[in-house]
């Protein structure tokens, strides 16, 4: 059975990014920084073969306390920009490939934009430290459904539990008479902080 035409394509961009230090884990590229830390490509893909990438950076330090939590997703970026925004006055932020052409020049293509744009991107945001520090002087920086959720870990992970539950509470006063999805899932996100981290 012949593979599918966004296989095809995900082999190929596979083998450009092979030189560059990113692996394949499951649907996403992971390159080890040290230190739990790890650079990260992922992407969107639409219609048969049109690829959207996305830069990122992980934190381990951060997933654990996610998975102490049960809530995210294992290797999801703690930050992330897609590629496209990343390439400043030209961007490109879709690379299109034709179902049973040669993908080598259209990858090839790709990994280049990521590493004269993306990997930057991922060099300066590896540092933990930093990037709590930036995040908590600048919080609007954040999507605001992650907002309270992510510098509450970022407090705890500090050592610093009672700037975390001021978080939490904080927002919980926020979306008190709010009953959409975000509003149920922060109340038992919270409630789930509290119990595991009583401070």
């Amino acid at each position: 059975m012949r593979p599918s035409p966004k296989t095809d394509v995900l082999v190929a961009v596979d083998t450009a990014l092979r030189s560059t230090g990113f692996v394949r884990r499951g649907h996403v590229w992971l390159e080890d920084r040290g230190d739990g830390v790890s650079g990260w490509l992922g992407f969107g893909v639409t219609g048969s073969v049109e690829l959207t990438p996305l830069v990122g950076v992980c934190f381990r330090r951060y997933d654990e306390v996610c998975r102490a939590l049960g809530v995210g997703i294992p290797t999801m970026p703690f930050l992330s920009a897609p590629l496209g925004f990343l390439m400043g006055e030209k961007p490109v932020w879709r690379w299109a490939f034709t179902p049973g052409g040669d993908h080598g020049p259209g990858a090839a293509s790709l990994v280049s934009a990521f590493l004269e744009f993306g990997r930057p991107y991922i060099d300066r945001h590896a540092t933990w430290d930093a990037v709590a520090k930036a995040l908590v002087a600048k919080p609007e920086s954040l999507l605001d459904f992650e907002r309270a959720r992510k510098l509450a870990i970022i407090h705890l992970l500090a050592g610093n539990a009672g700037a975390a539950g001021e978080v939490l509470s904080e927002e919980r006063e926020r979306v008190a008479d709010d009953t959409d999805v975000y509003a149920r899932s922060h109340r038992a996100f919270a409630h789930r902080f509290e119990l595991a981290f009583p401070g």
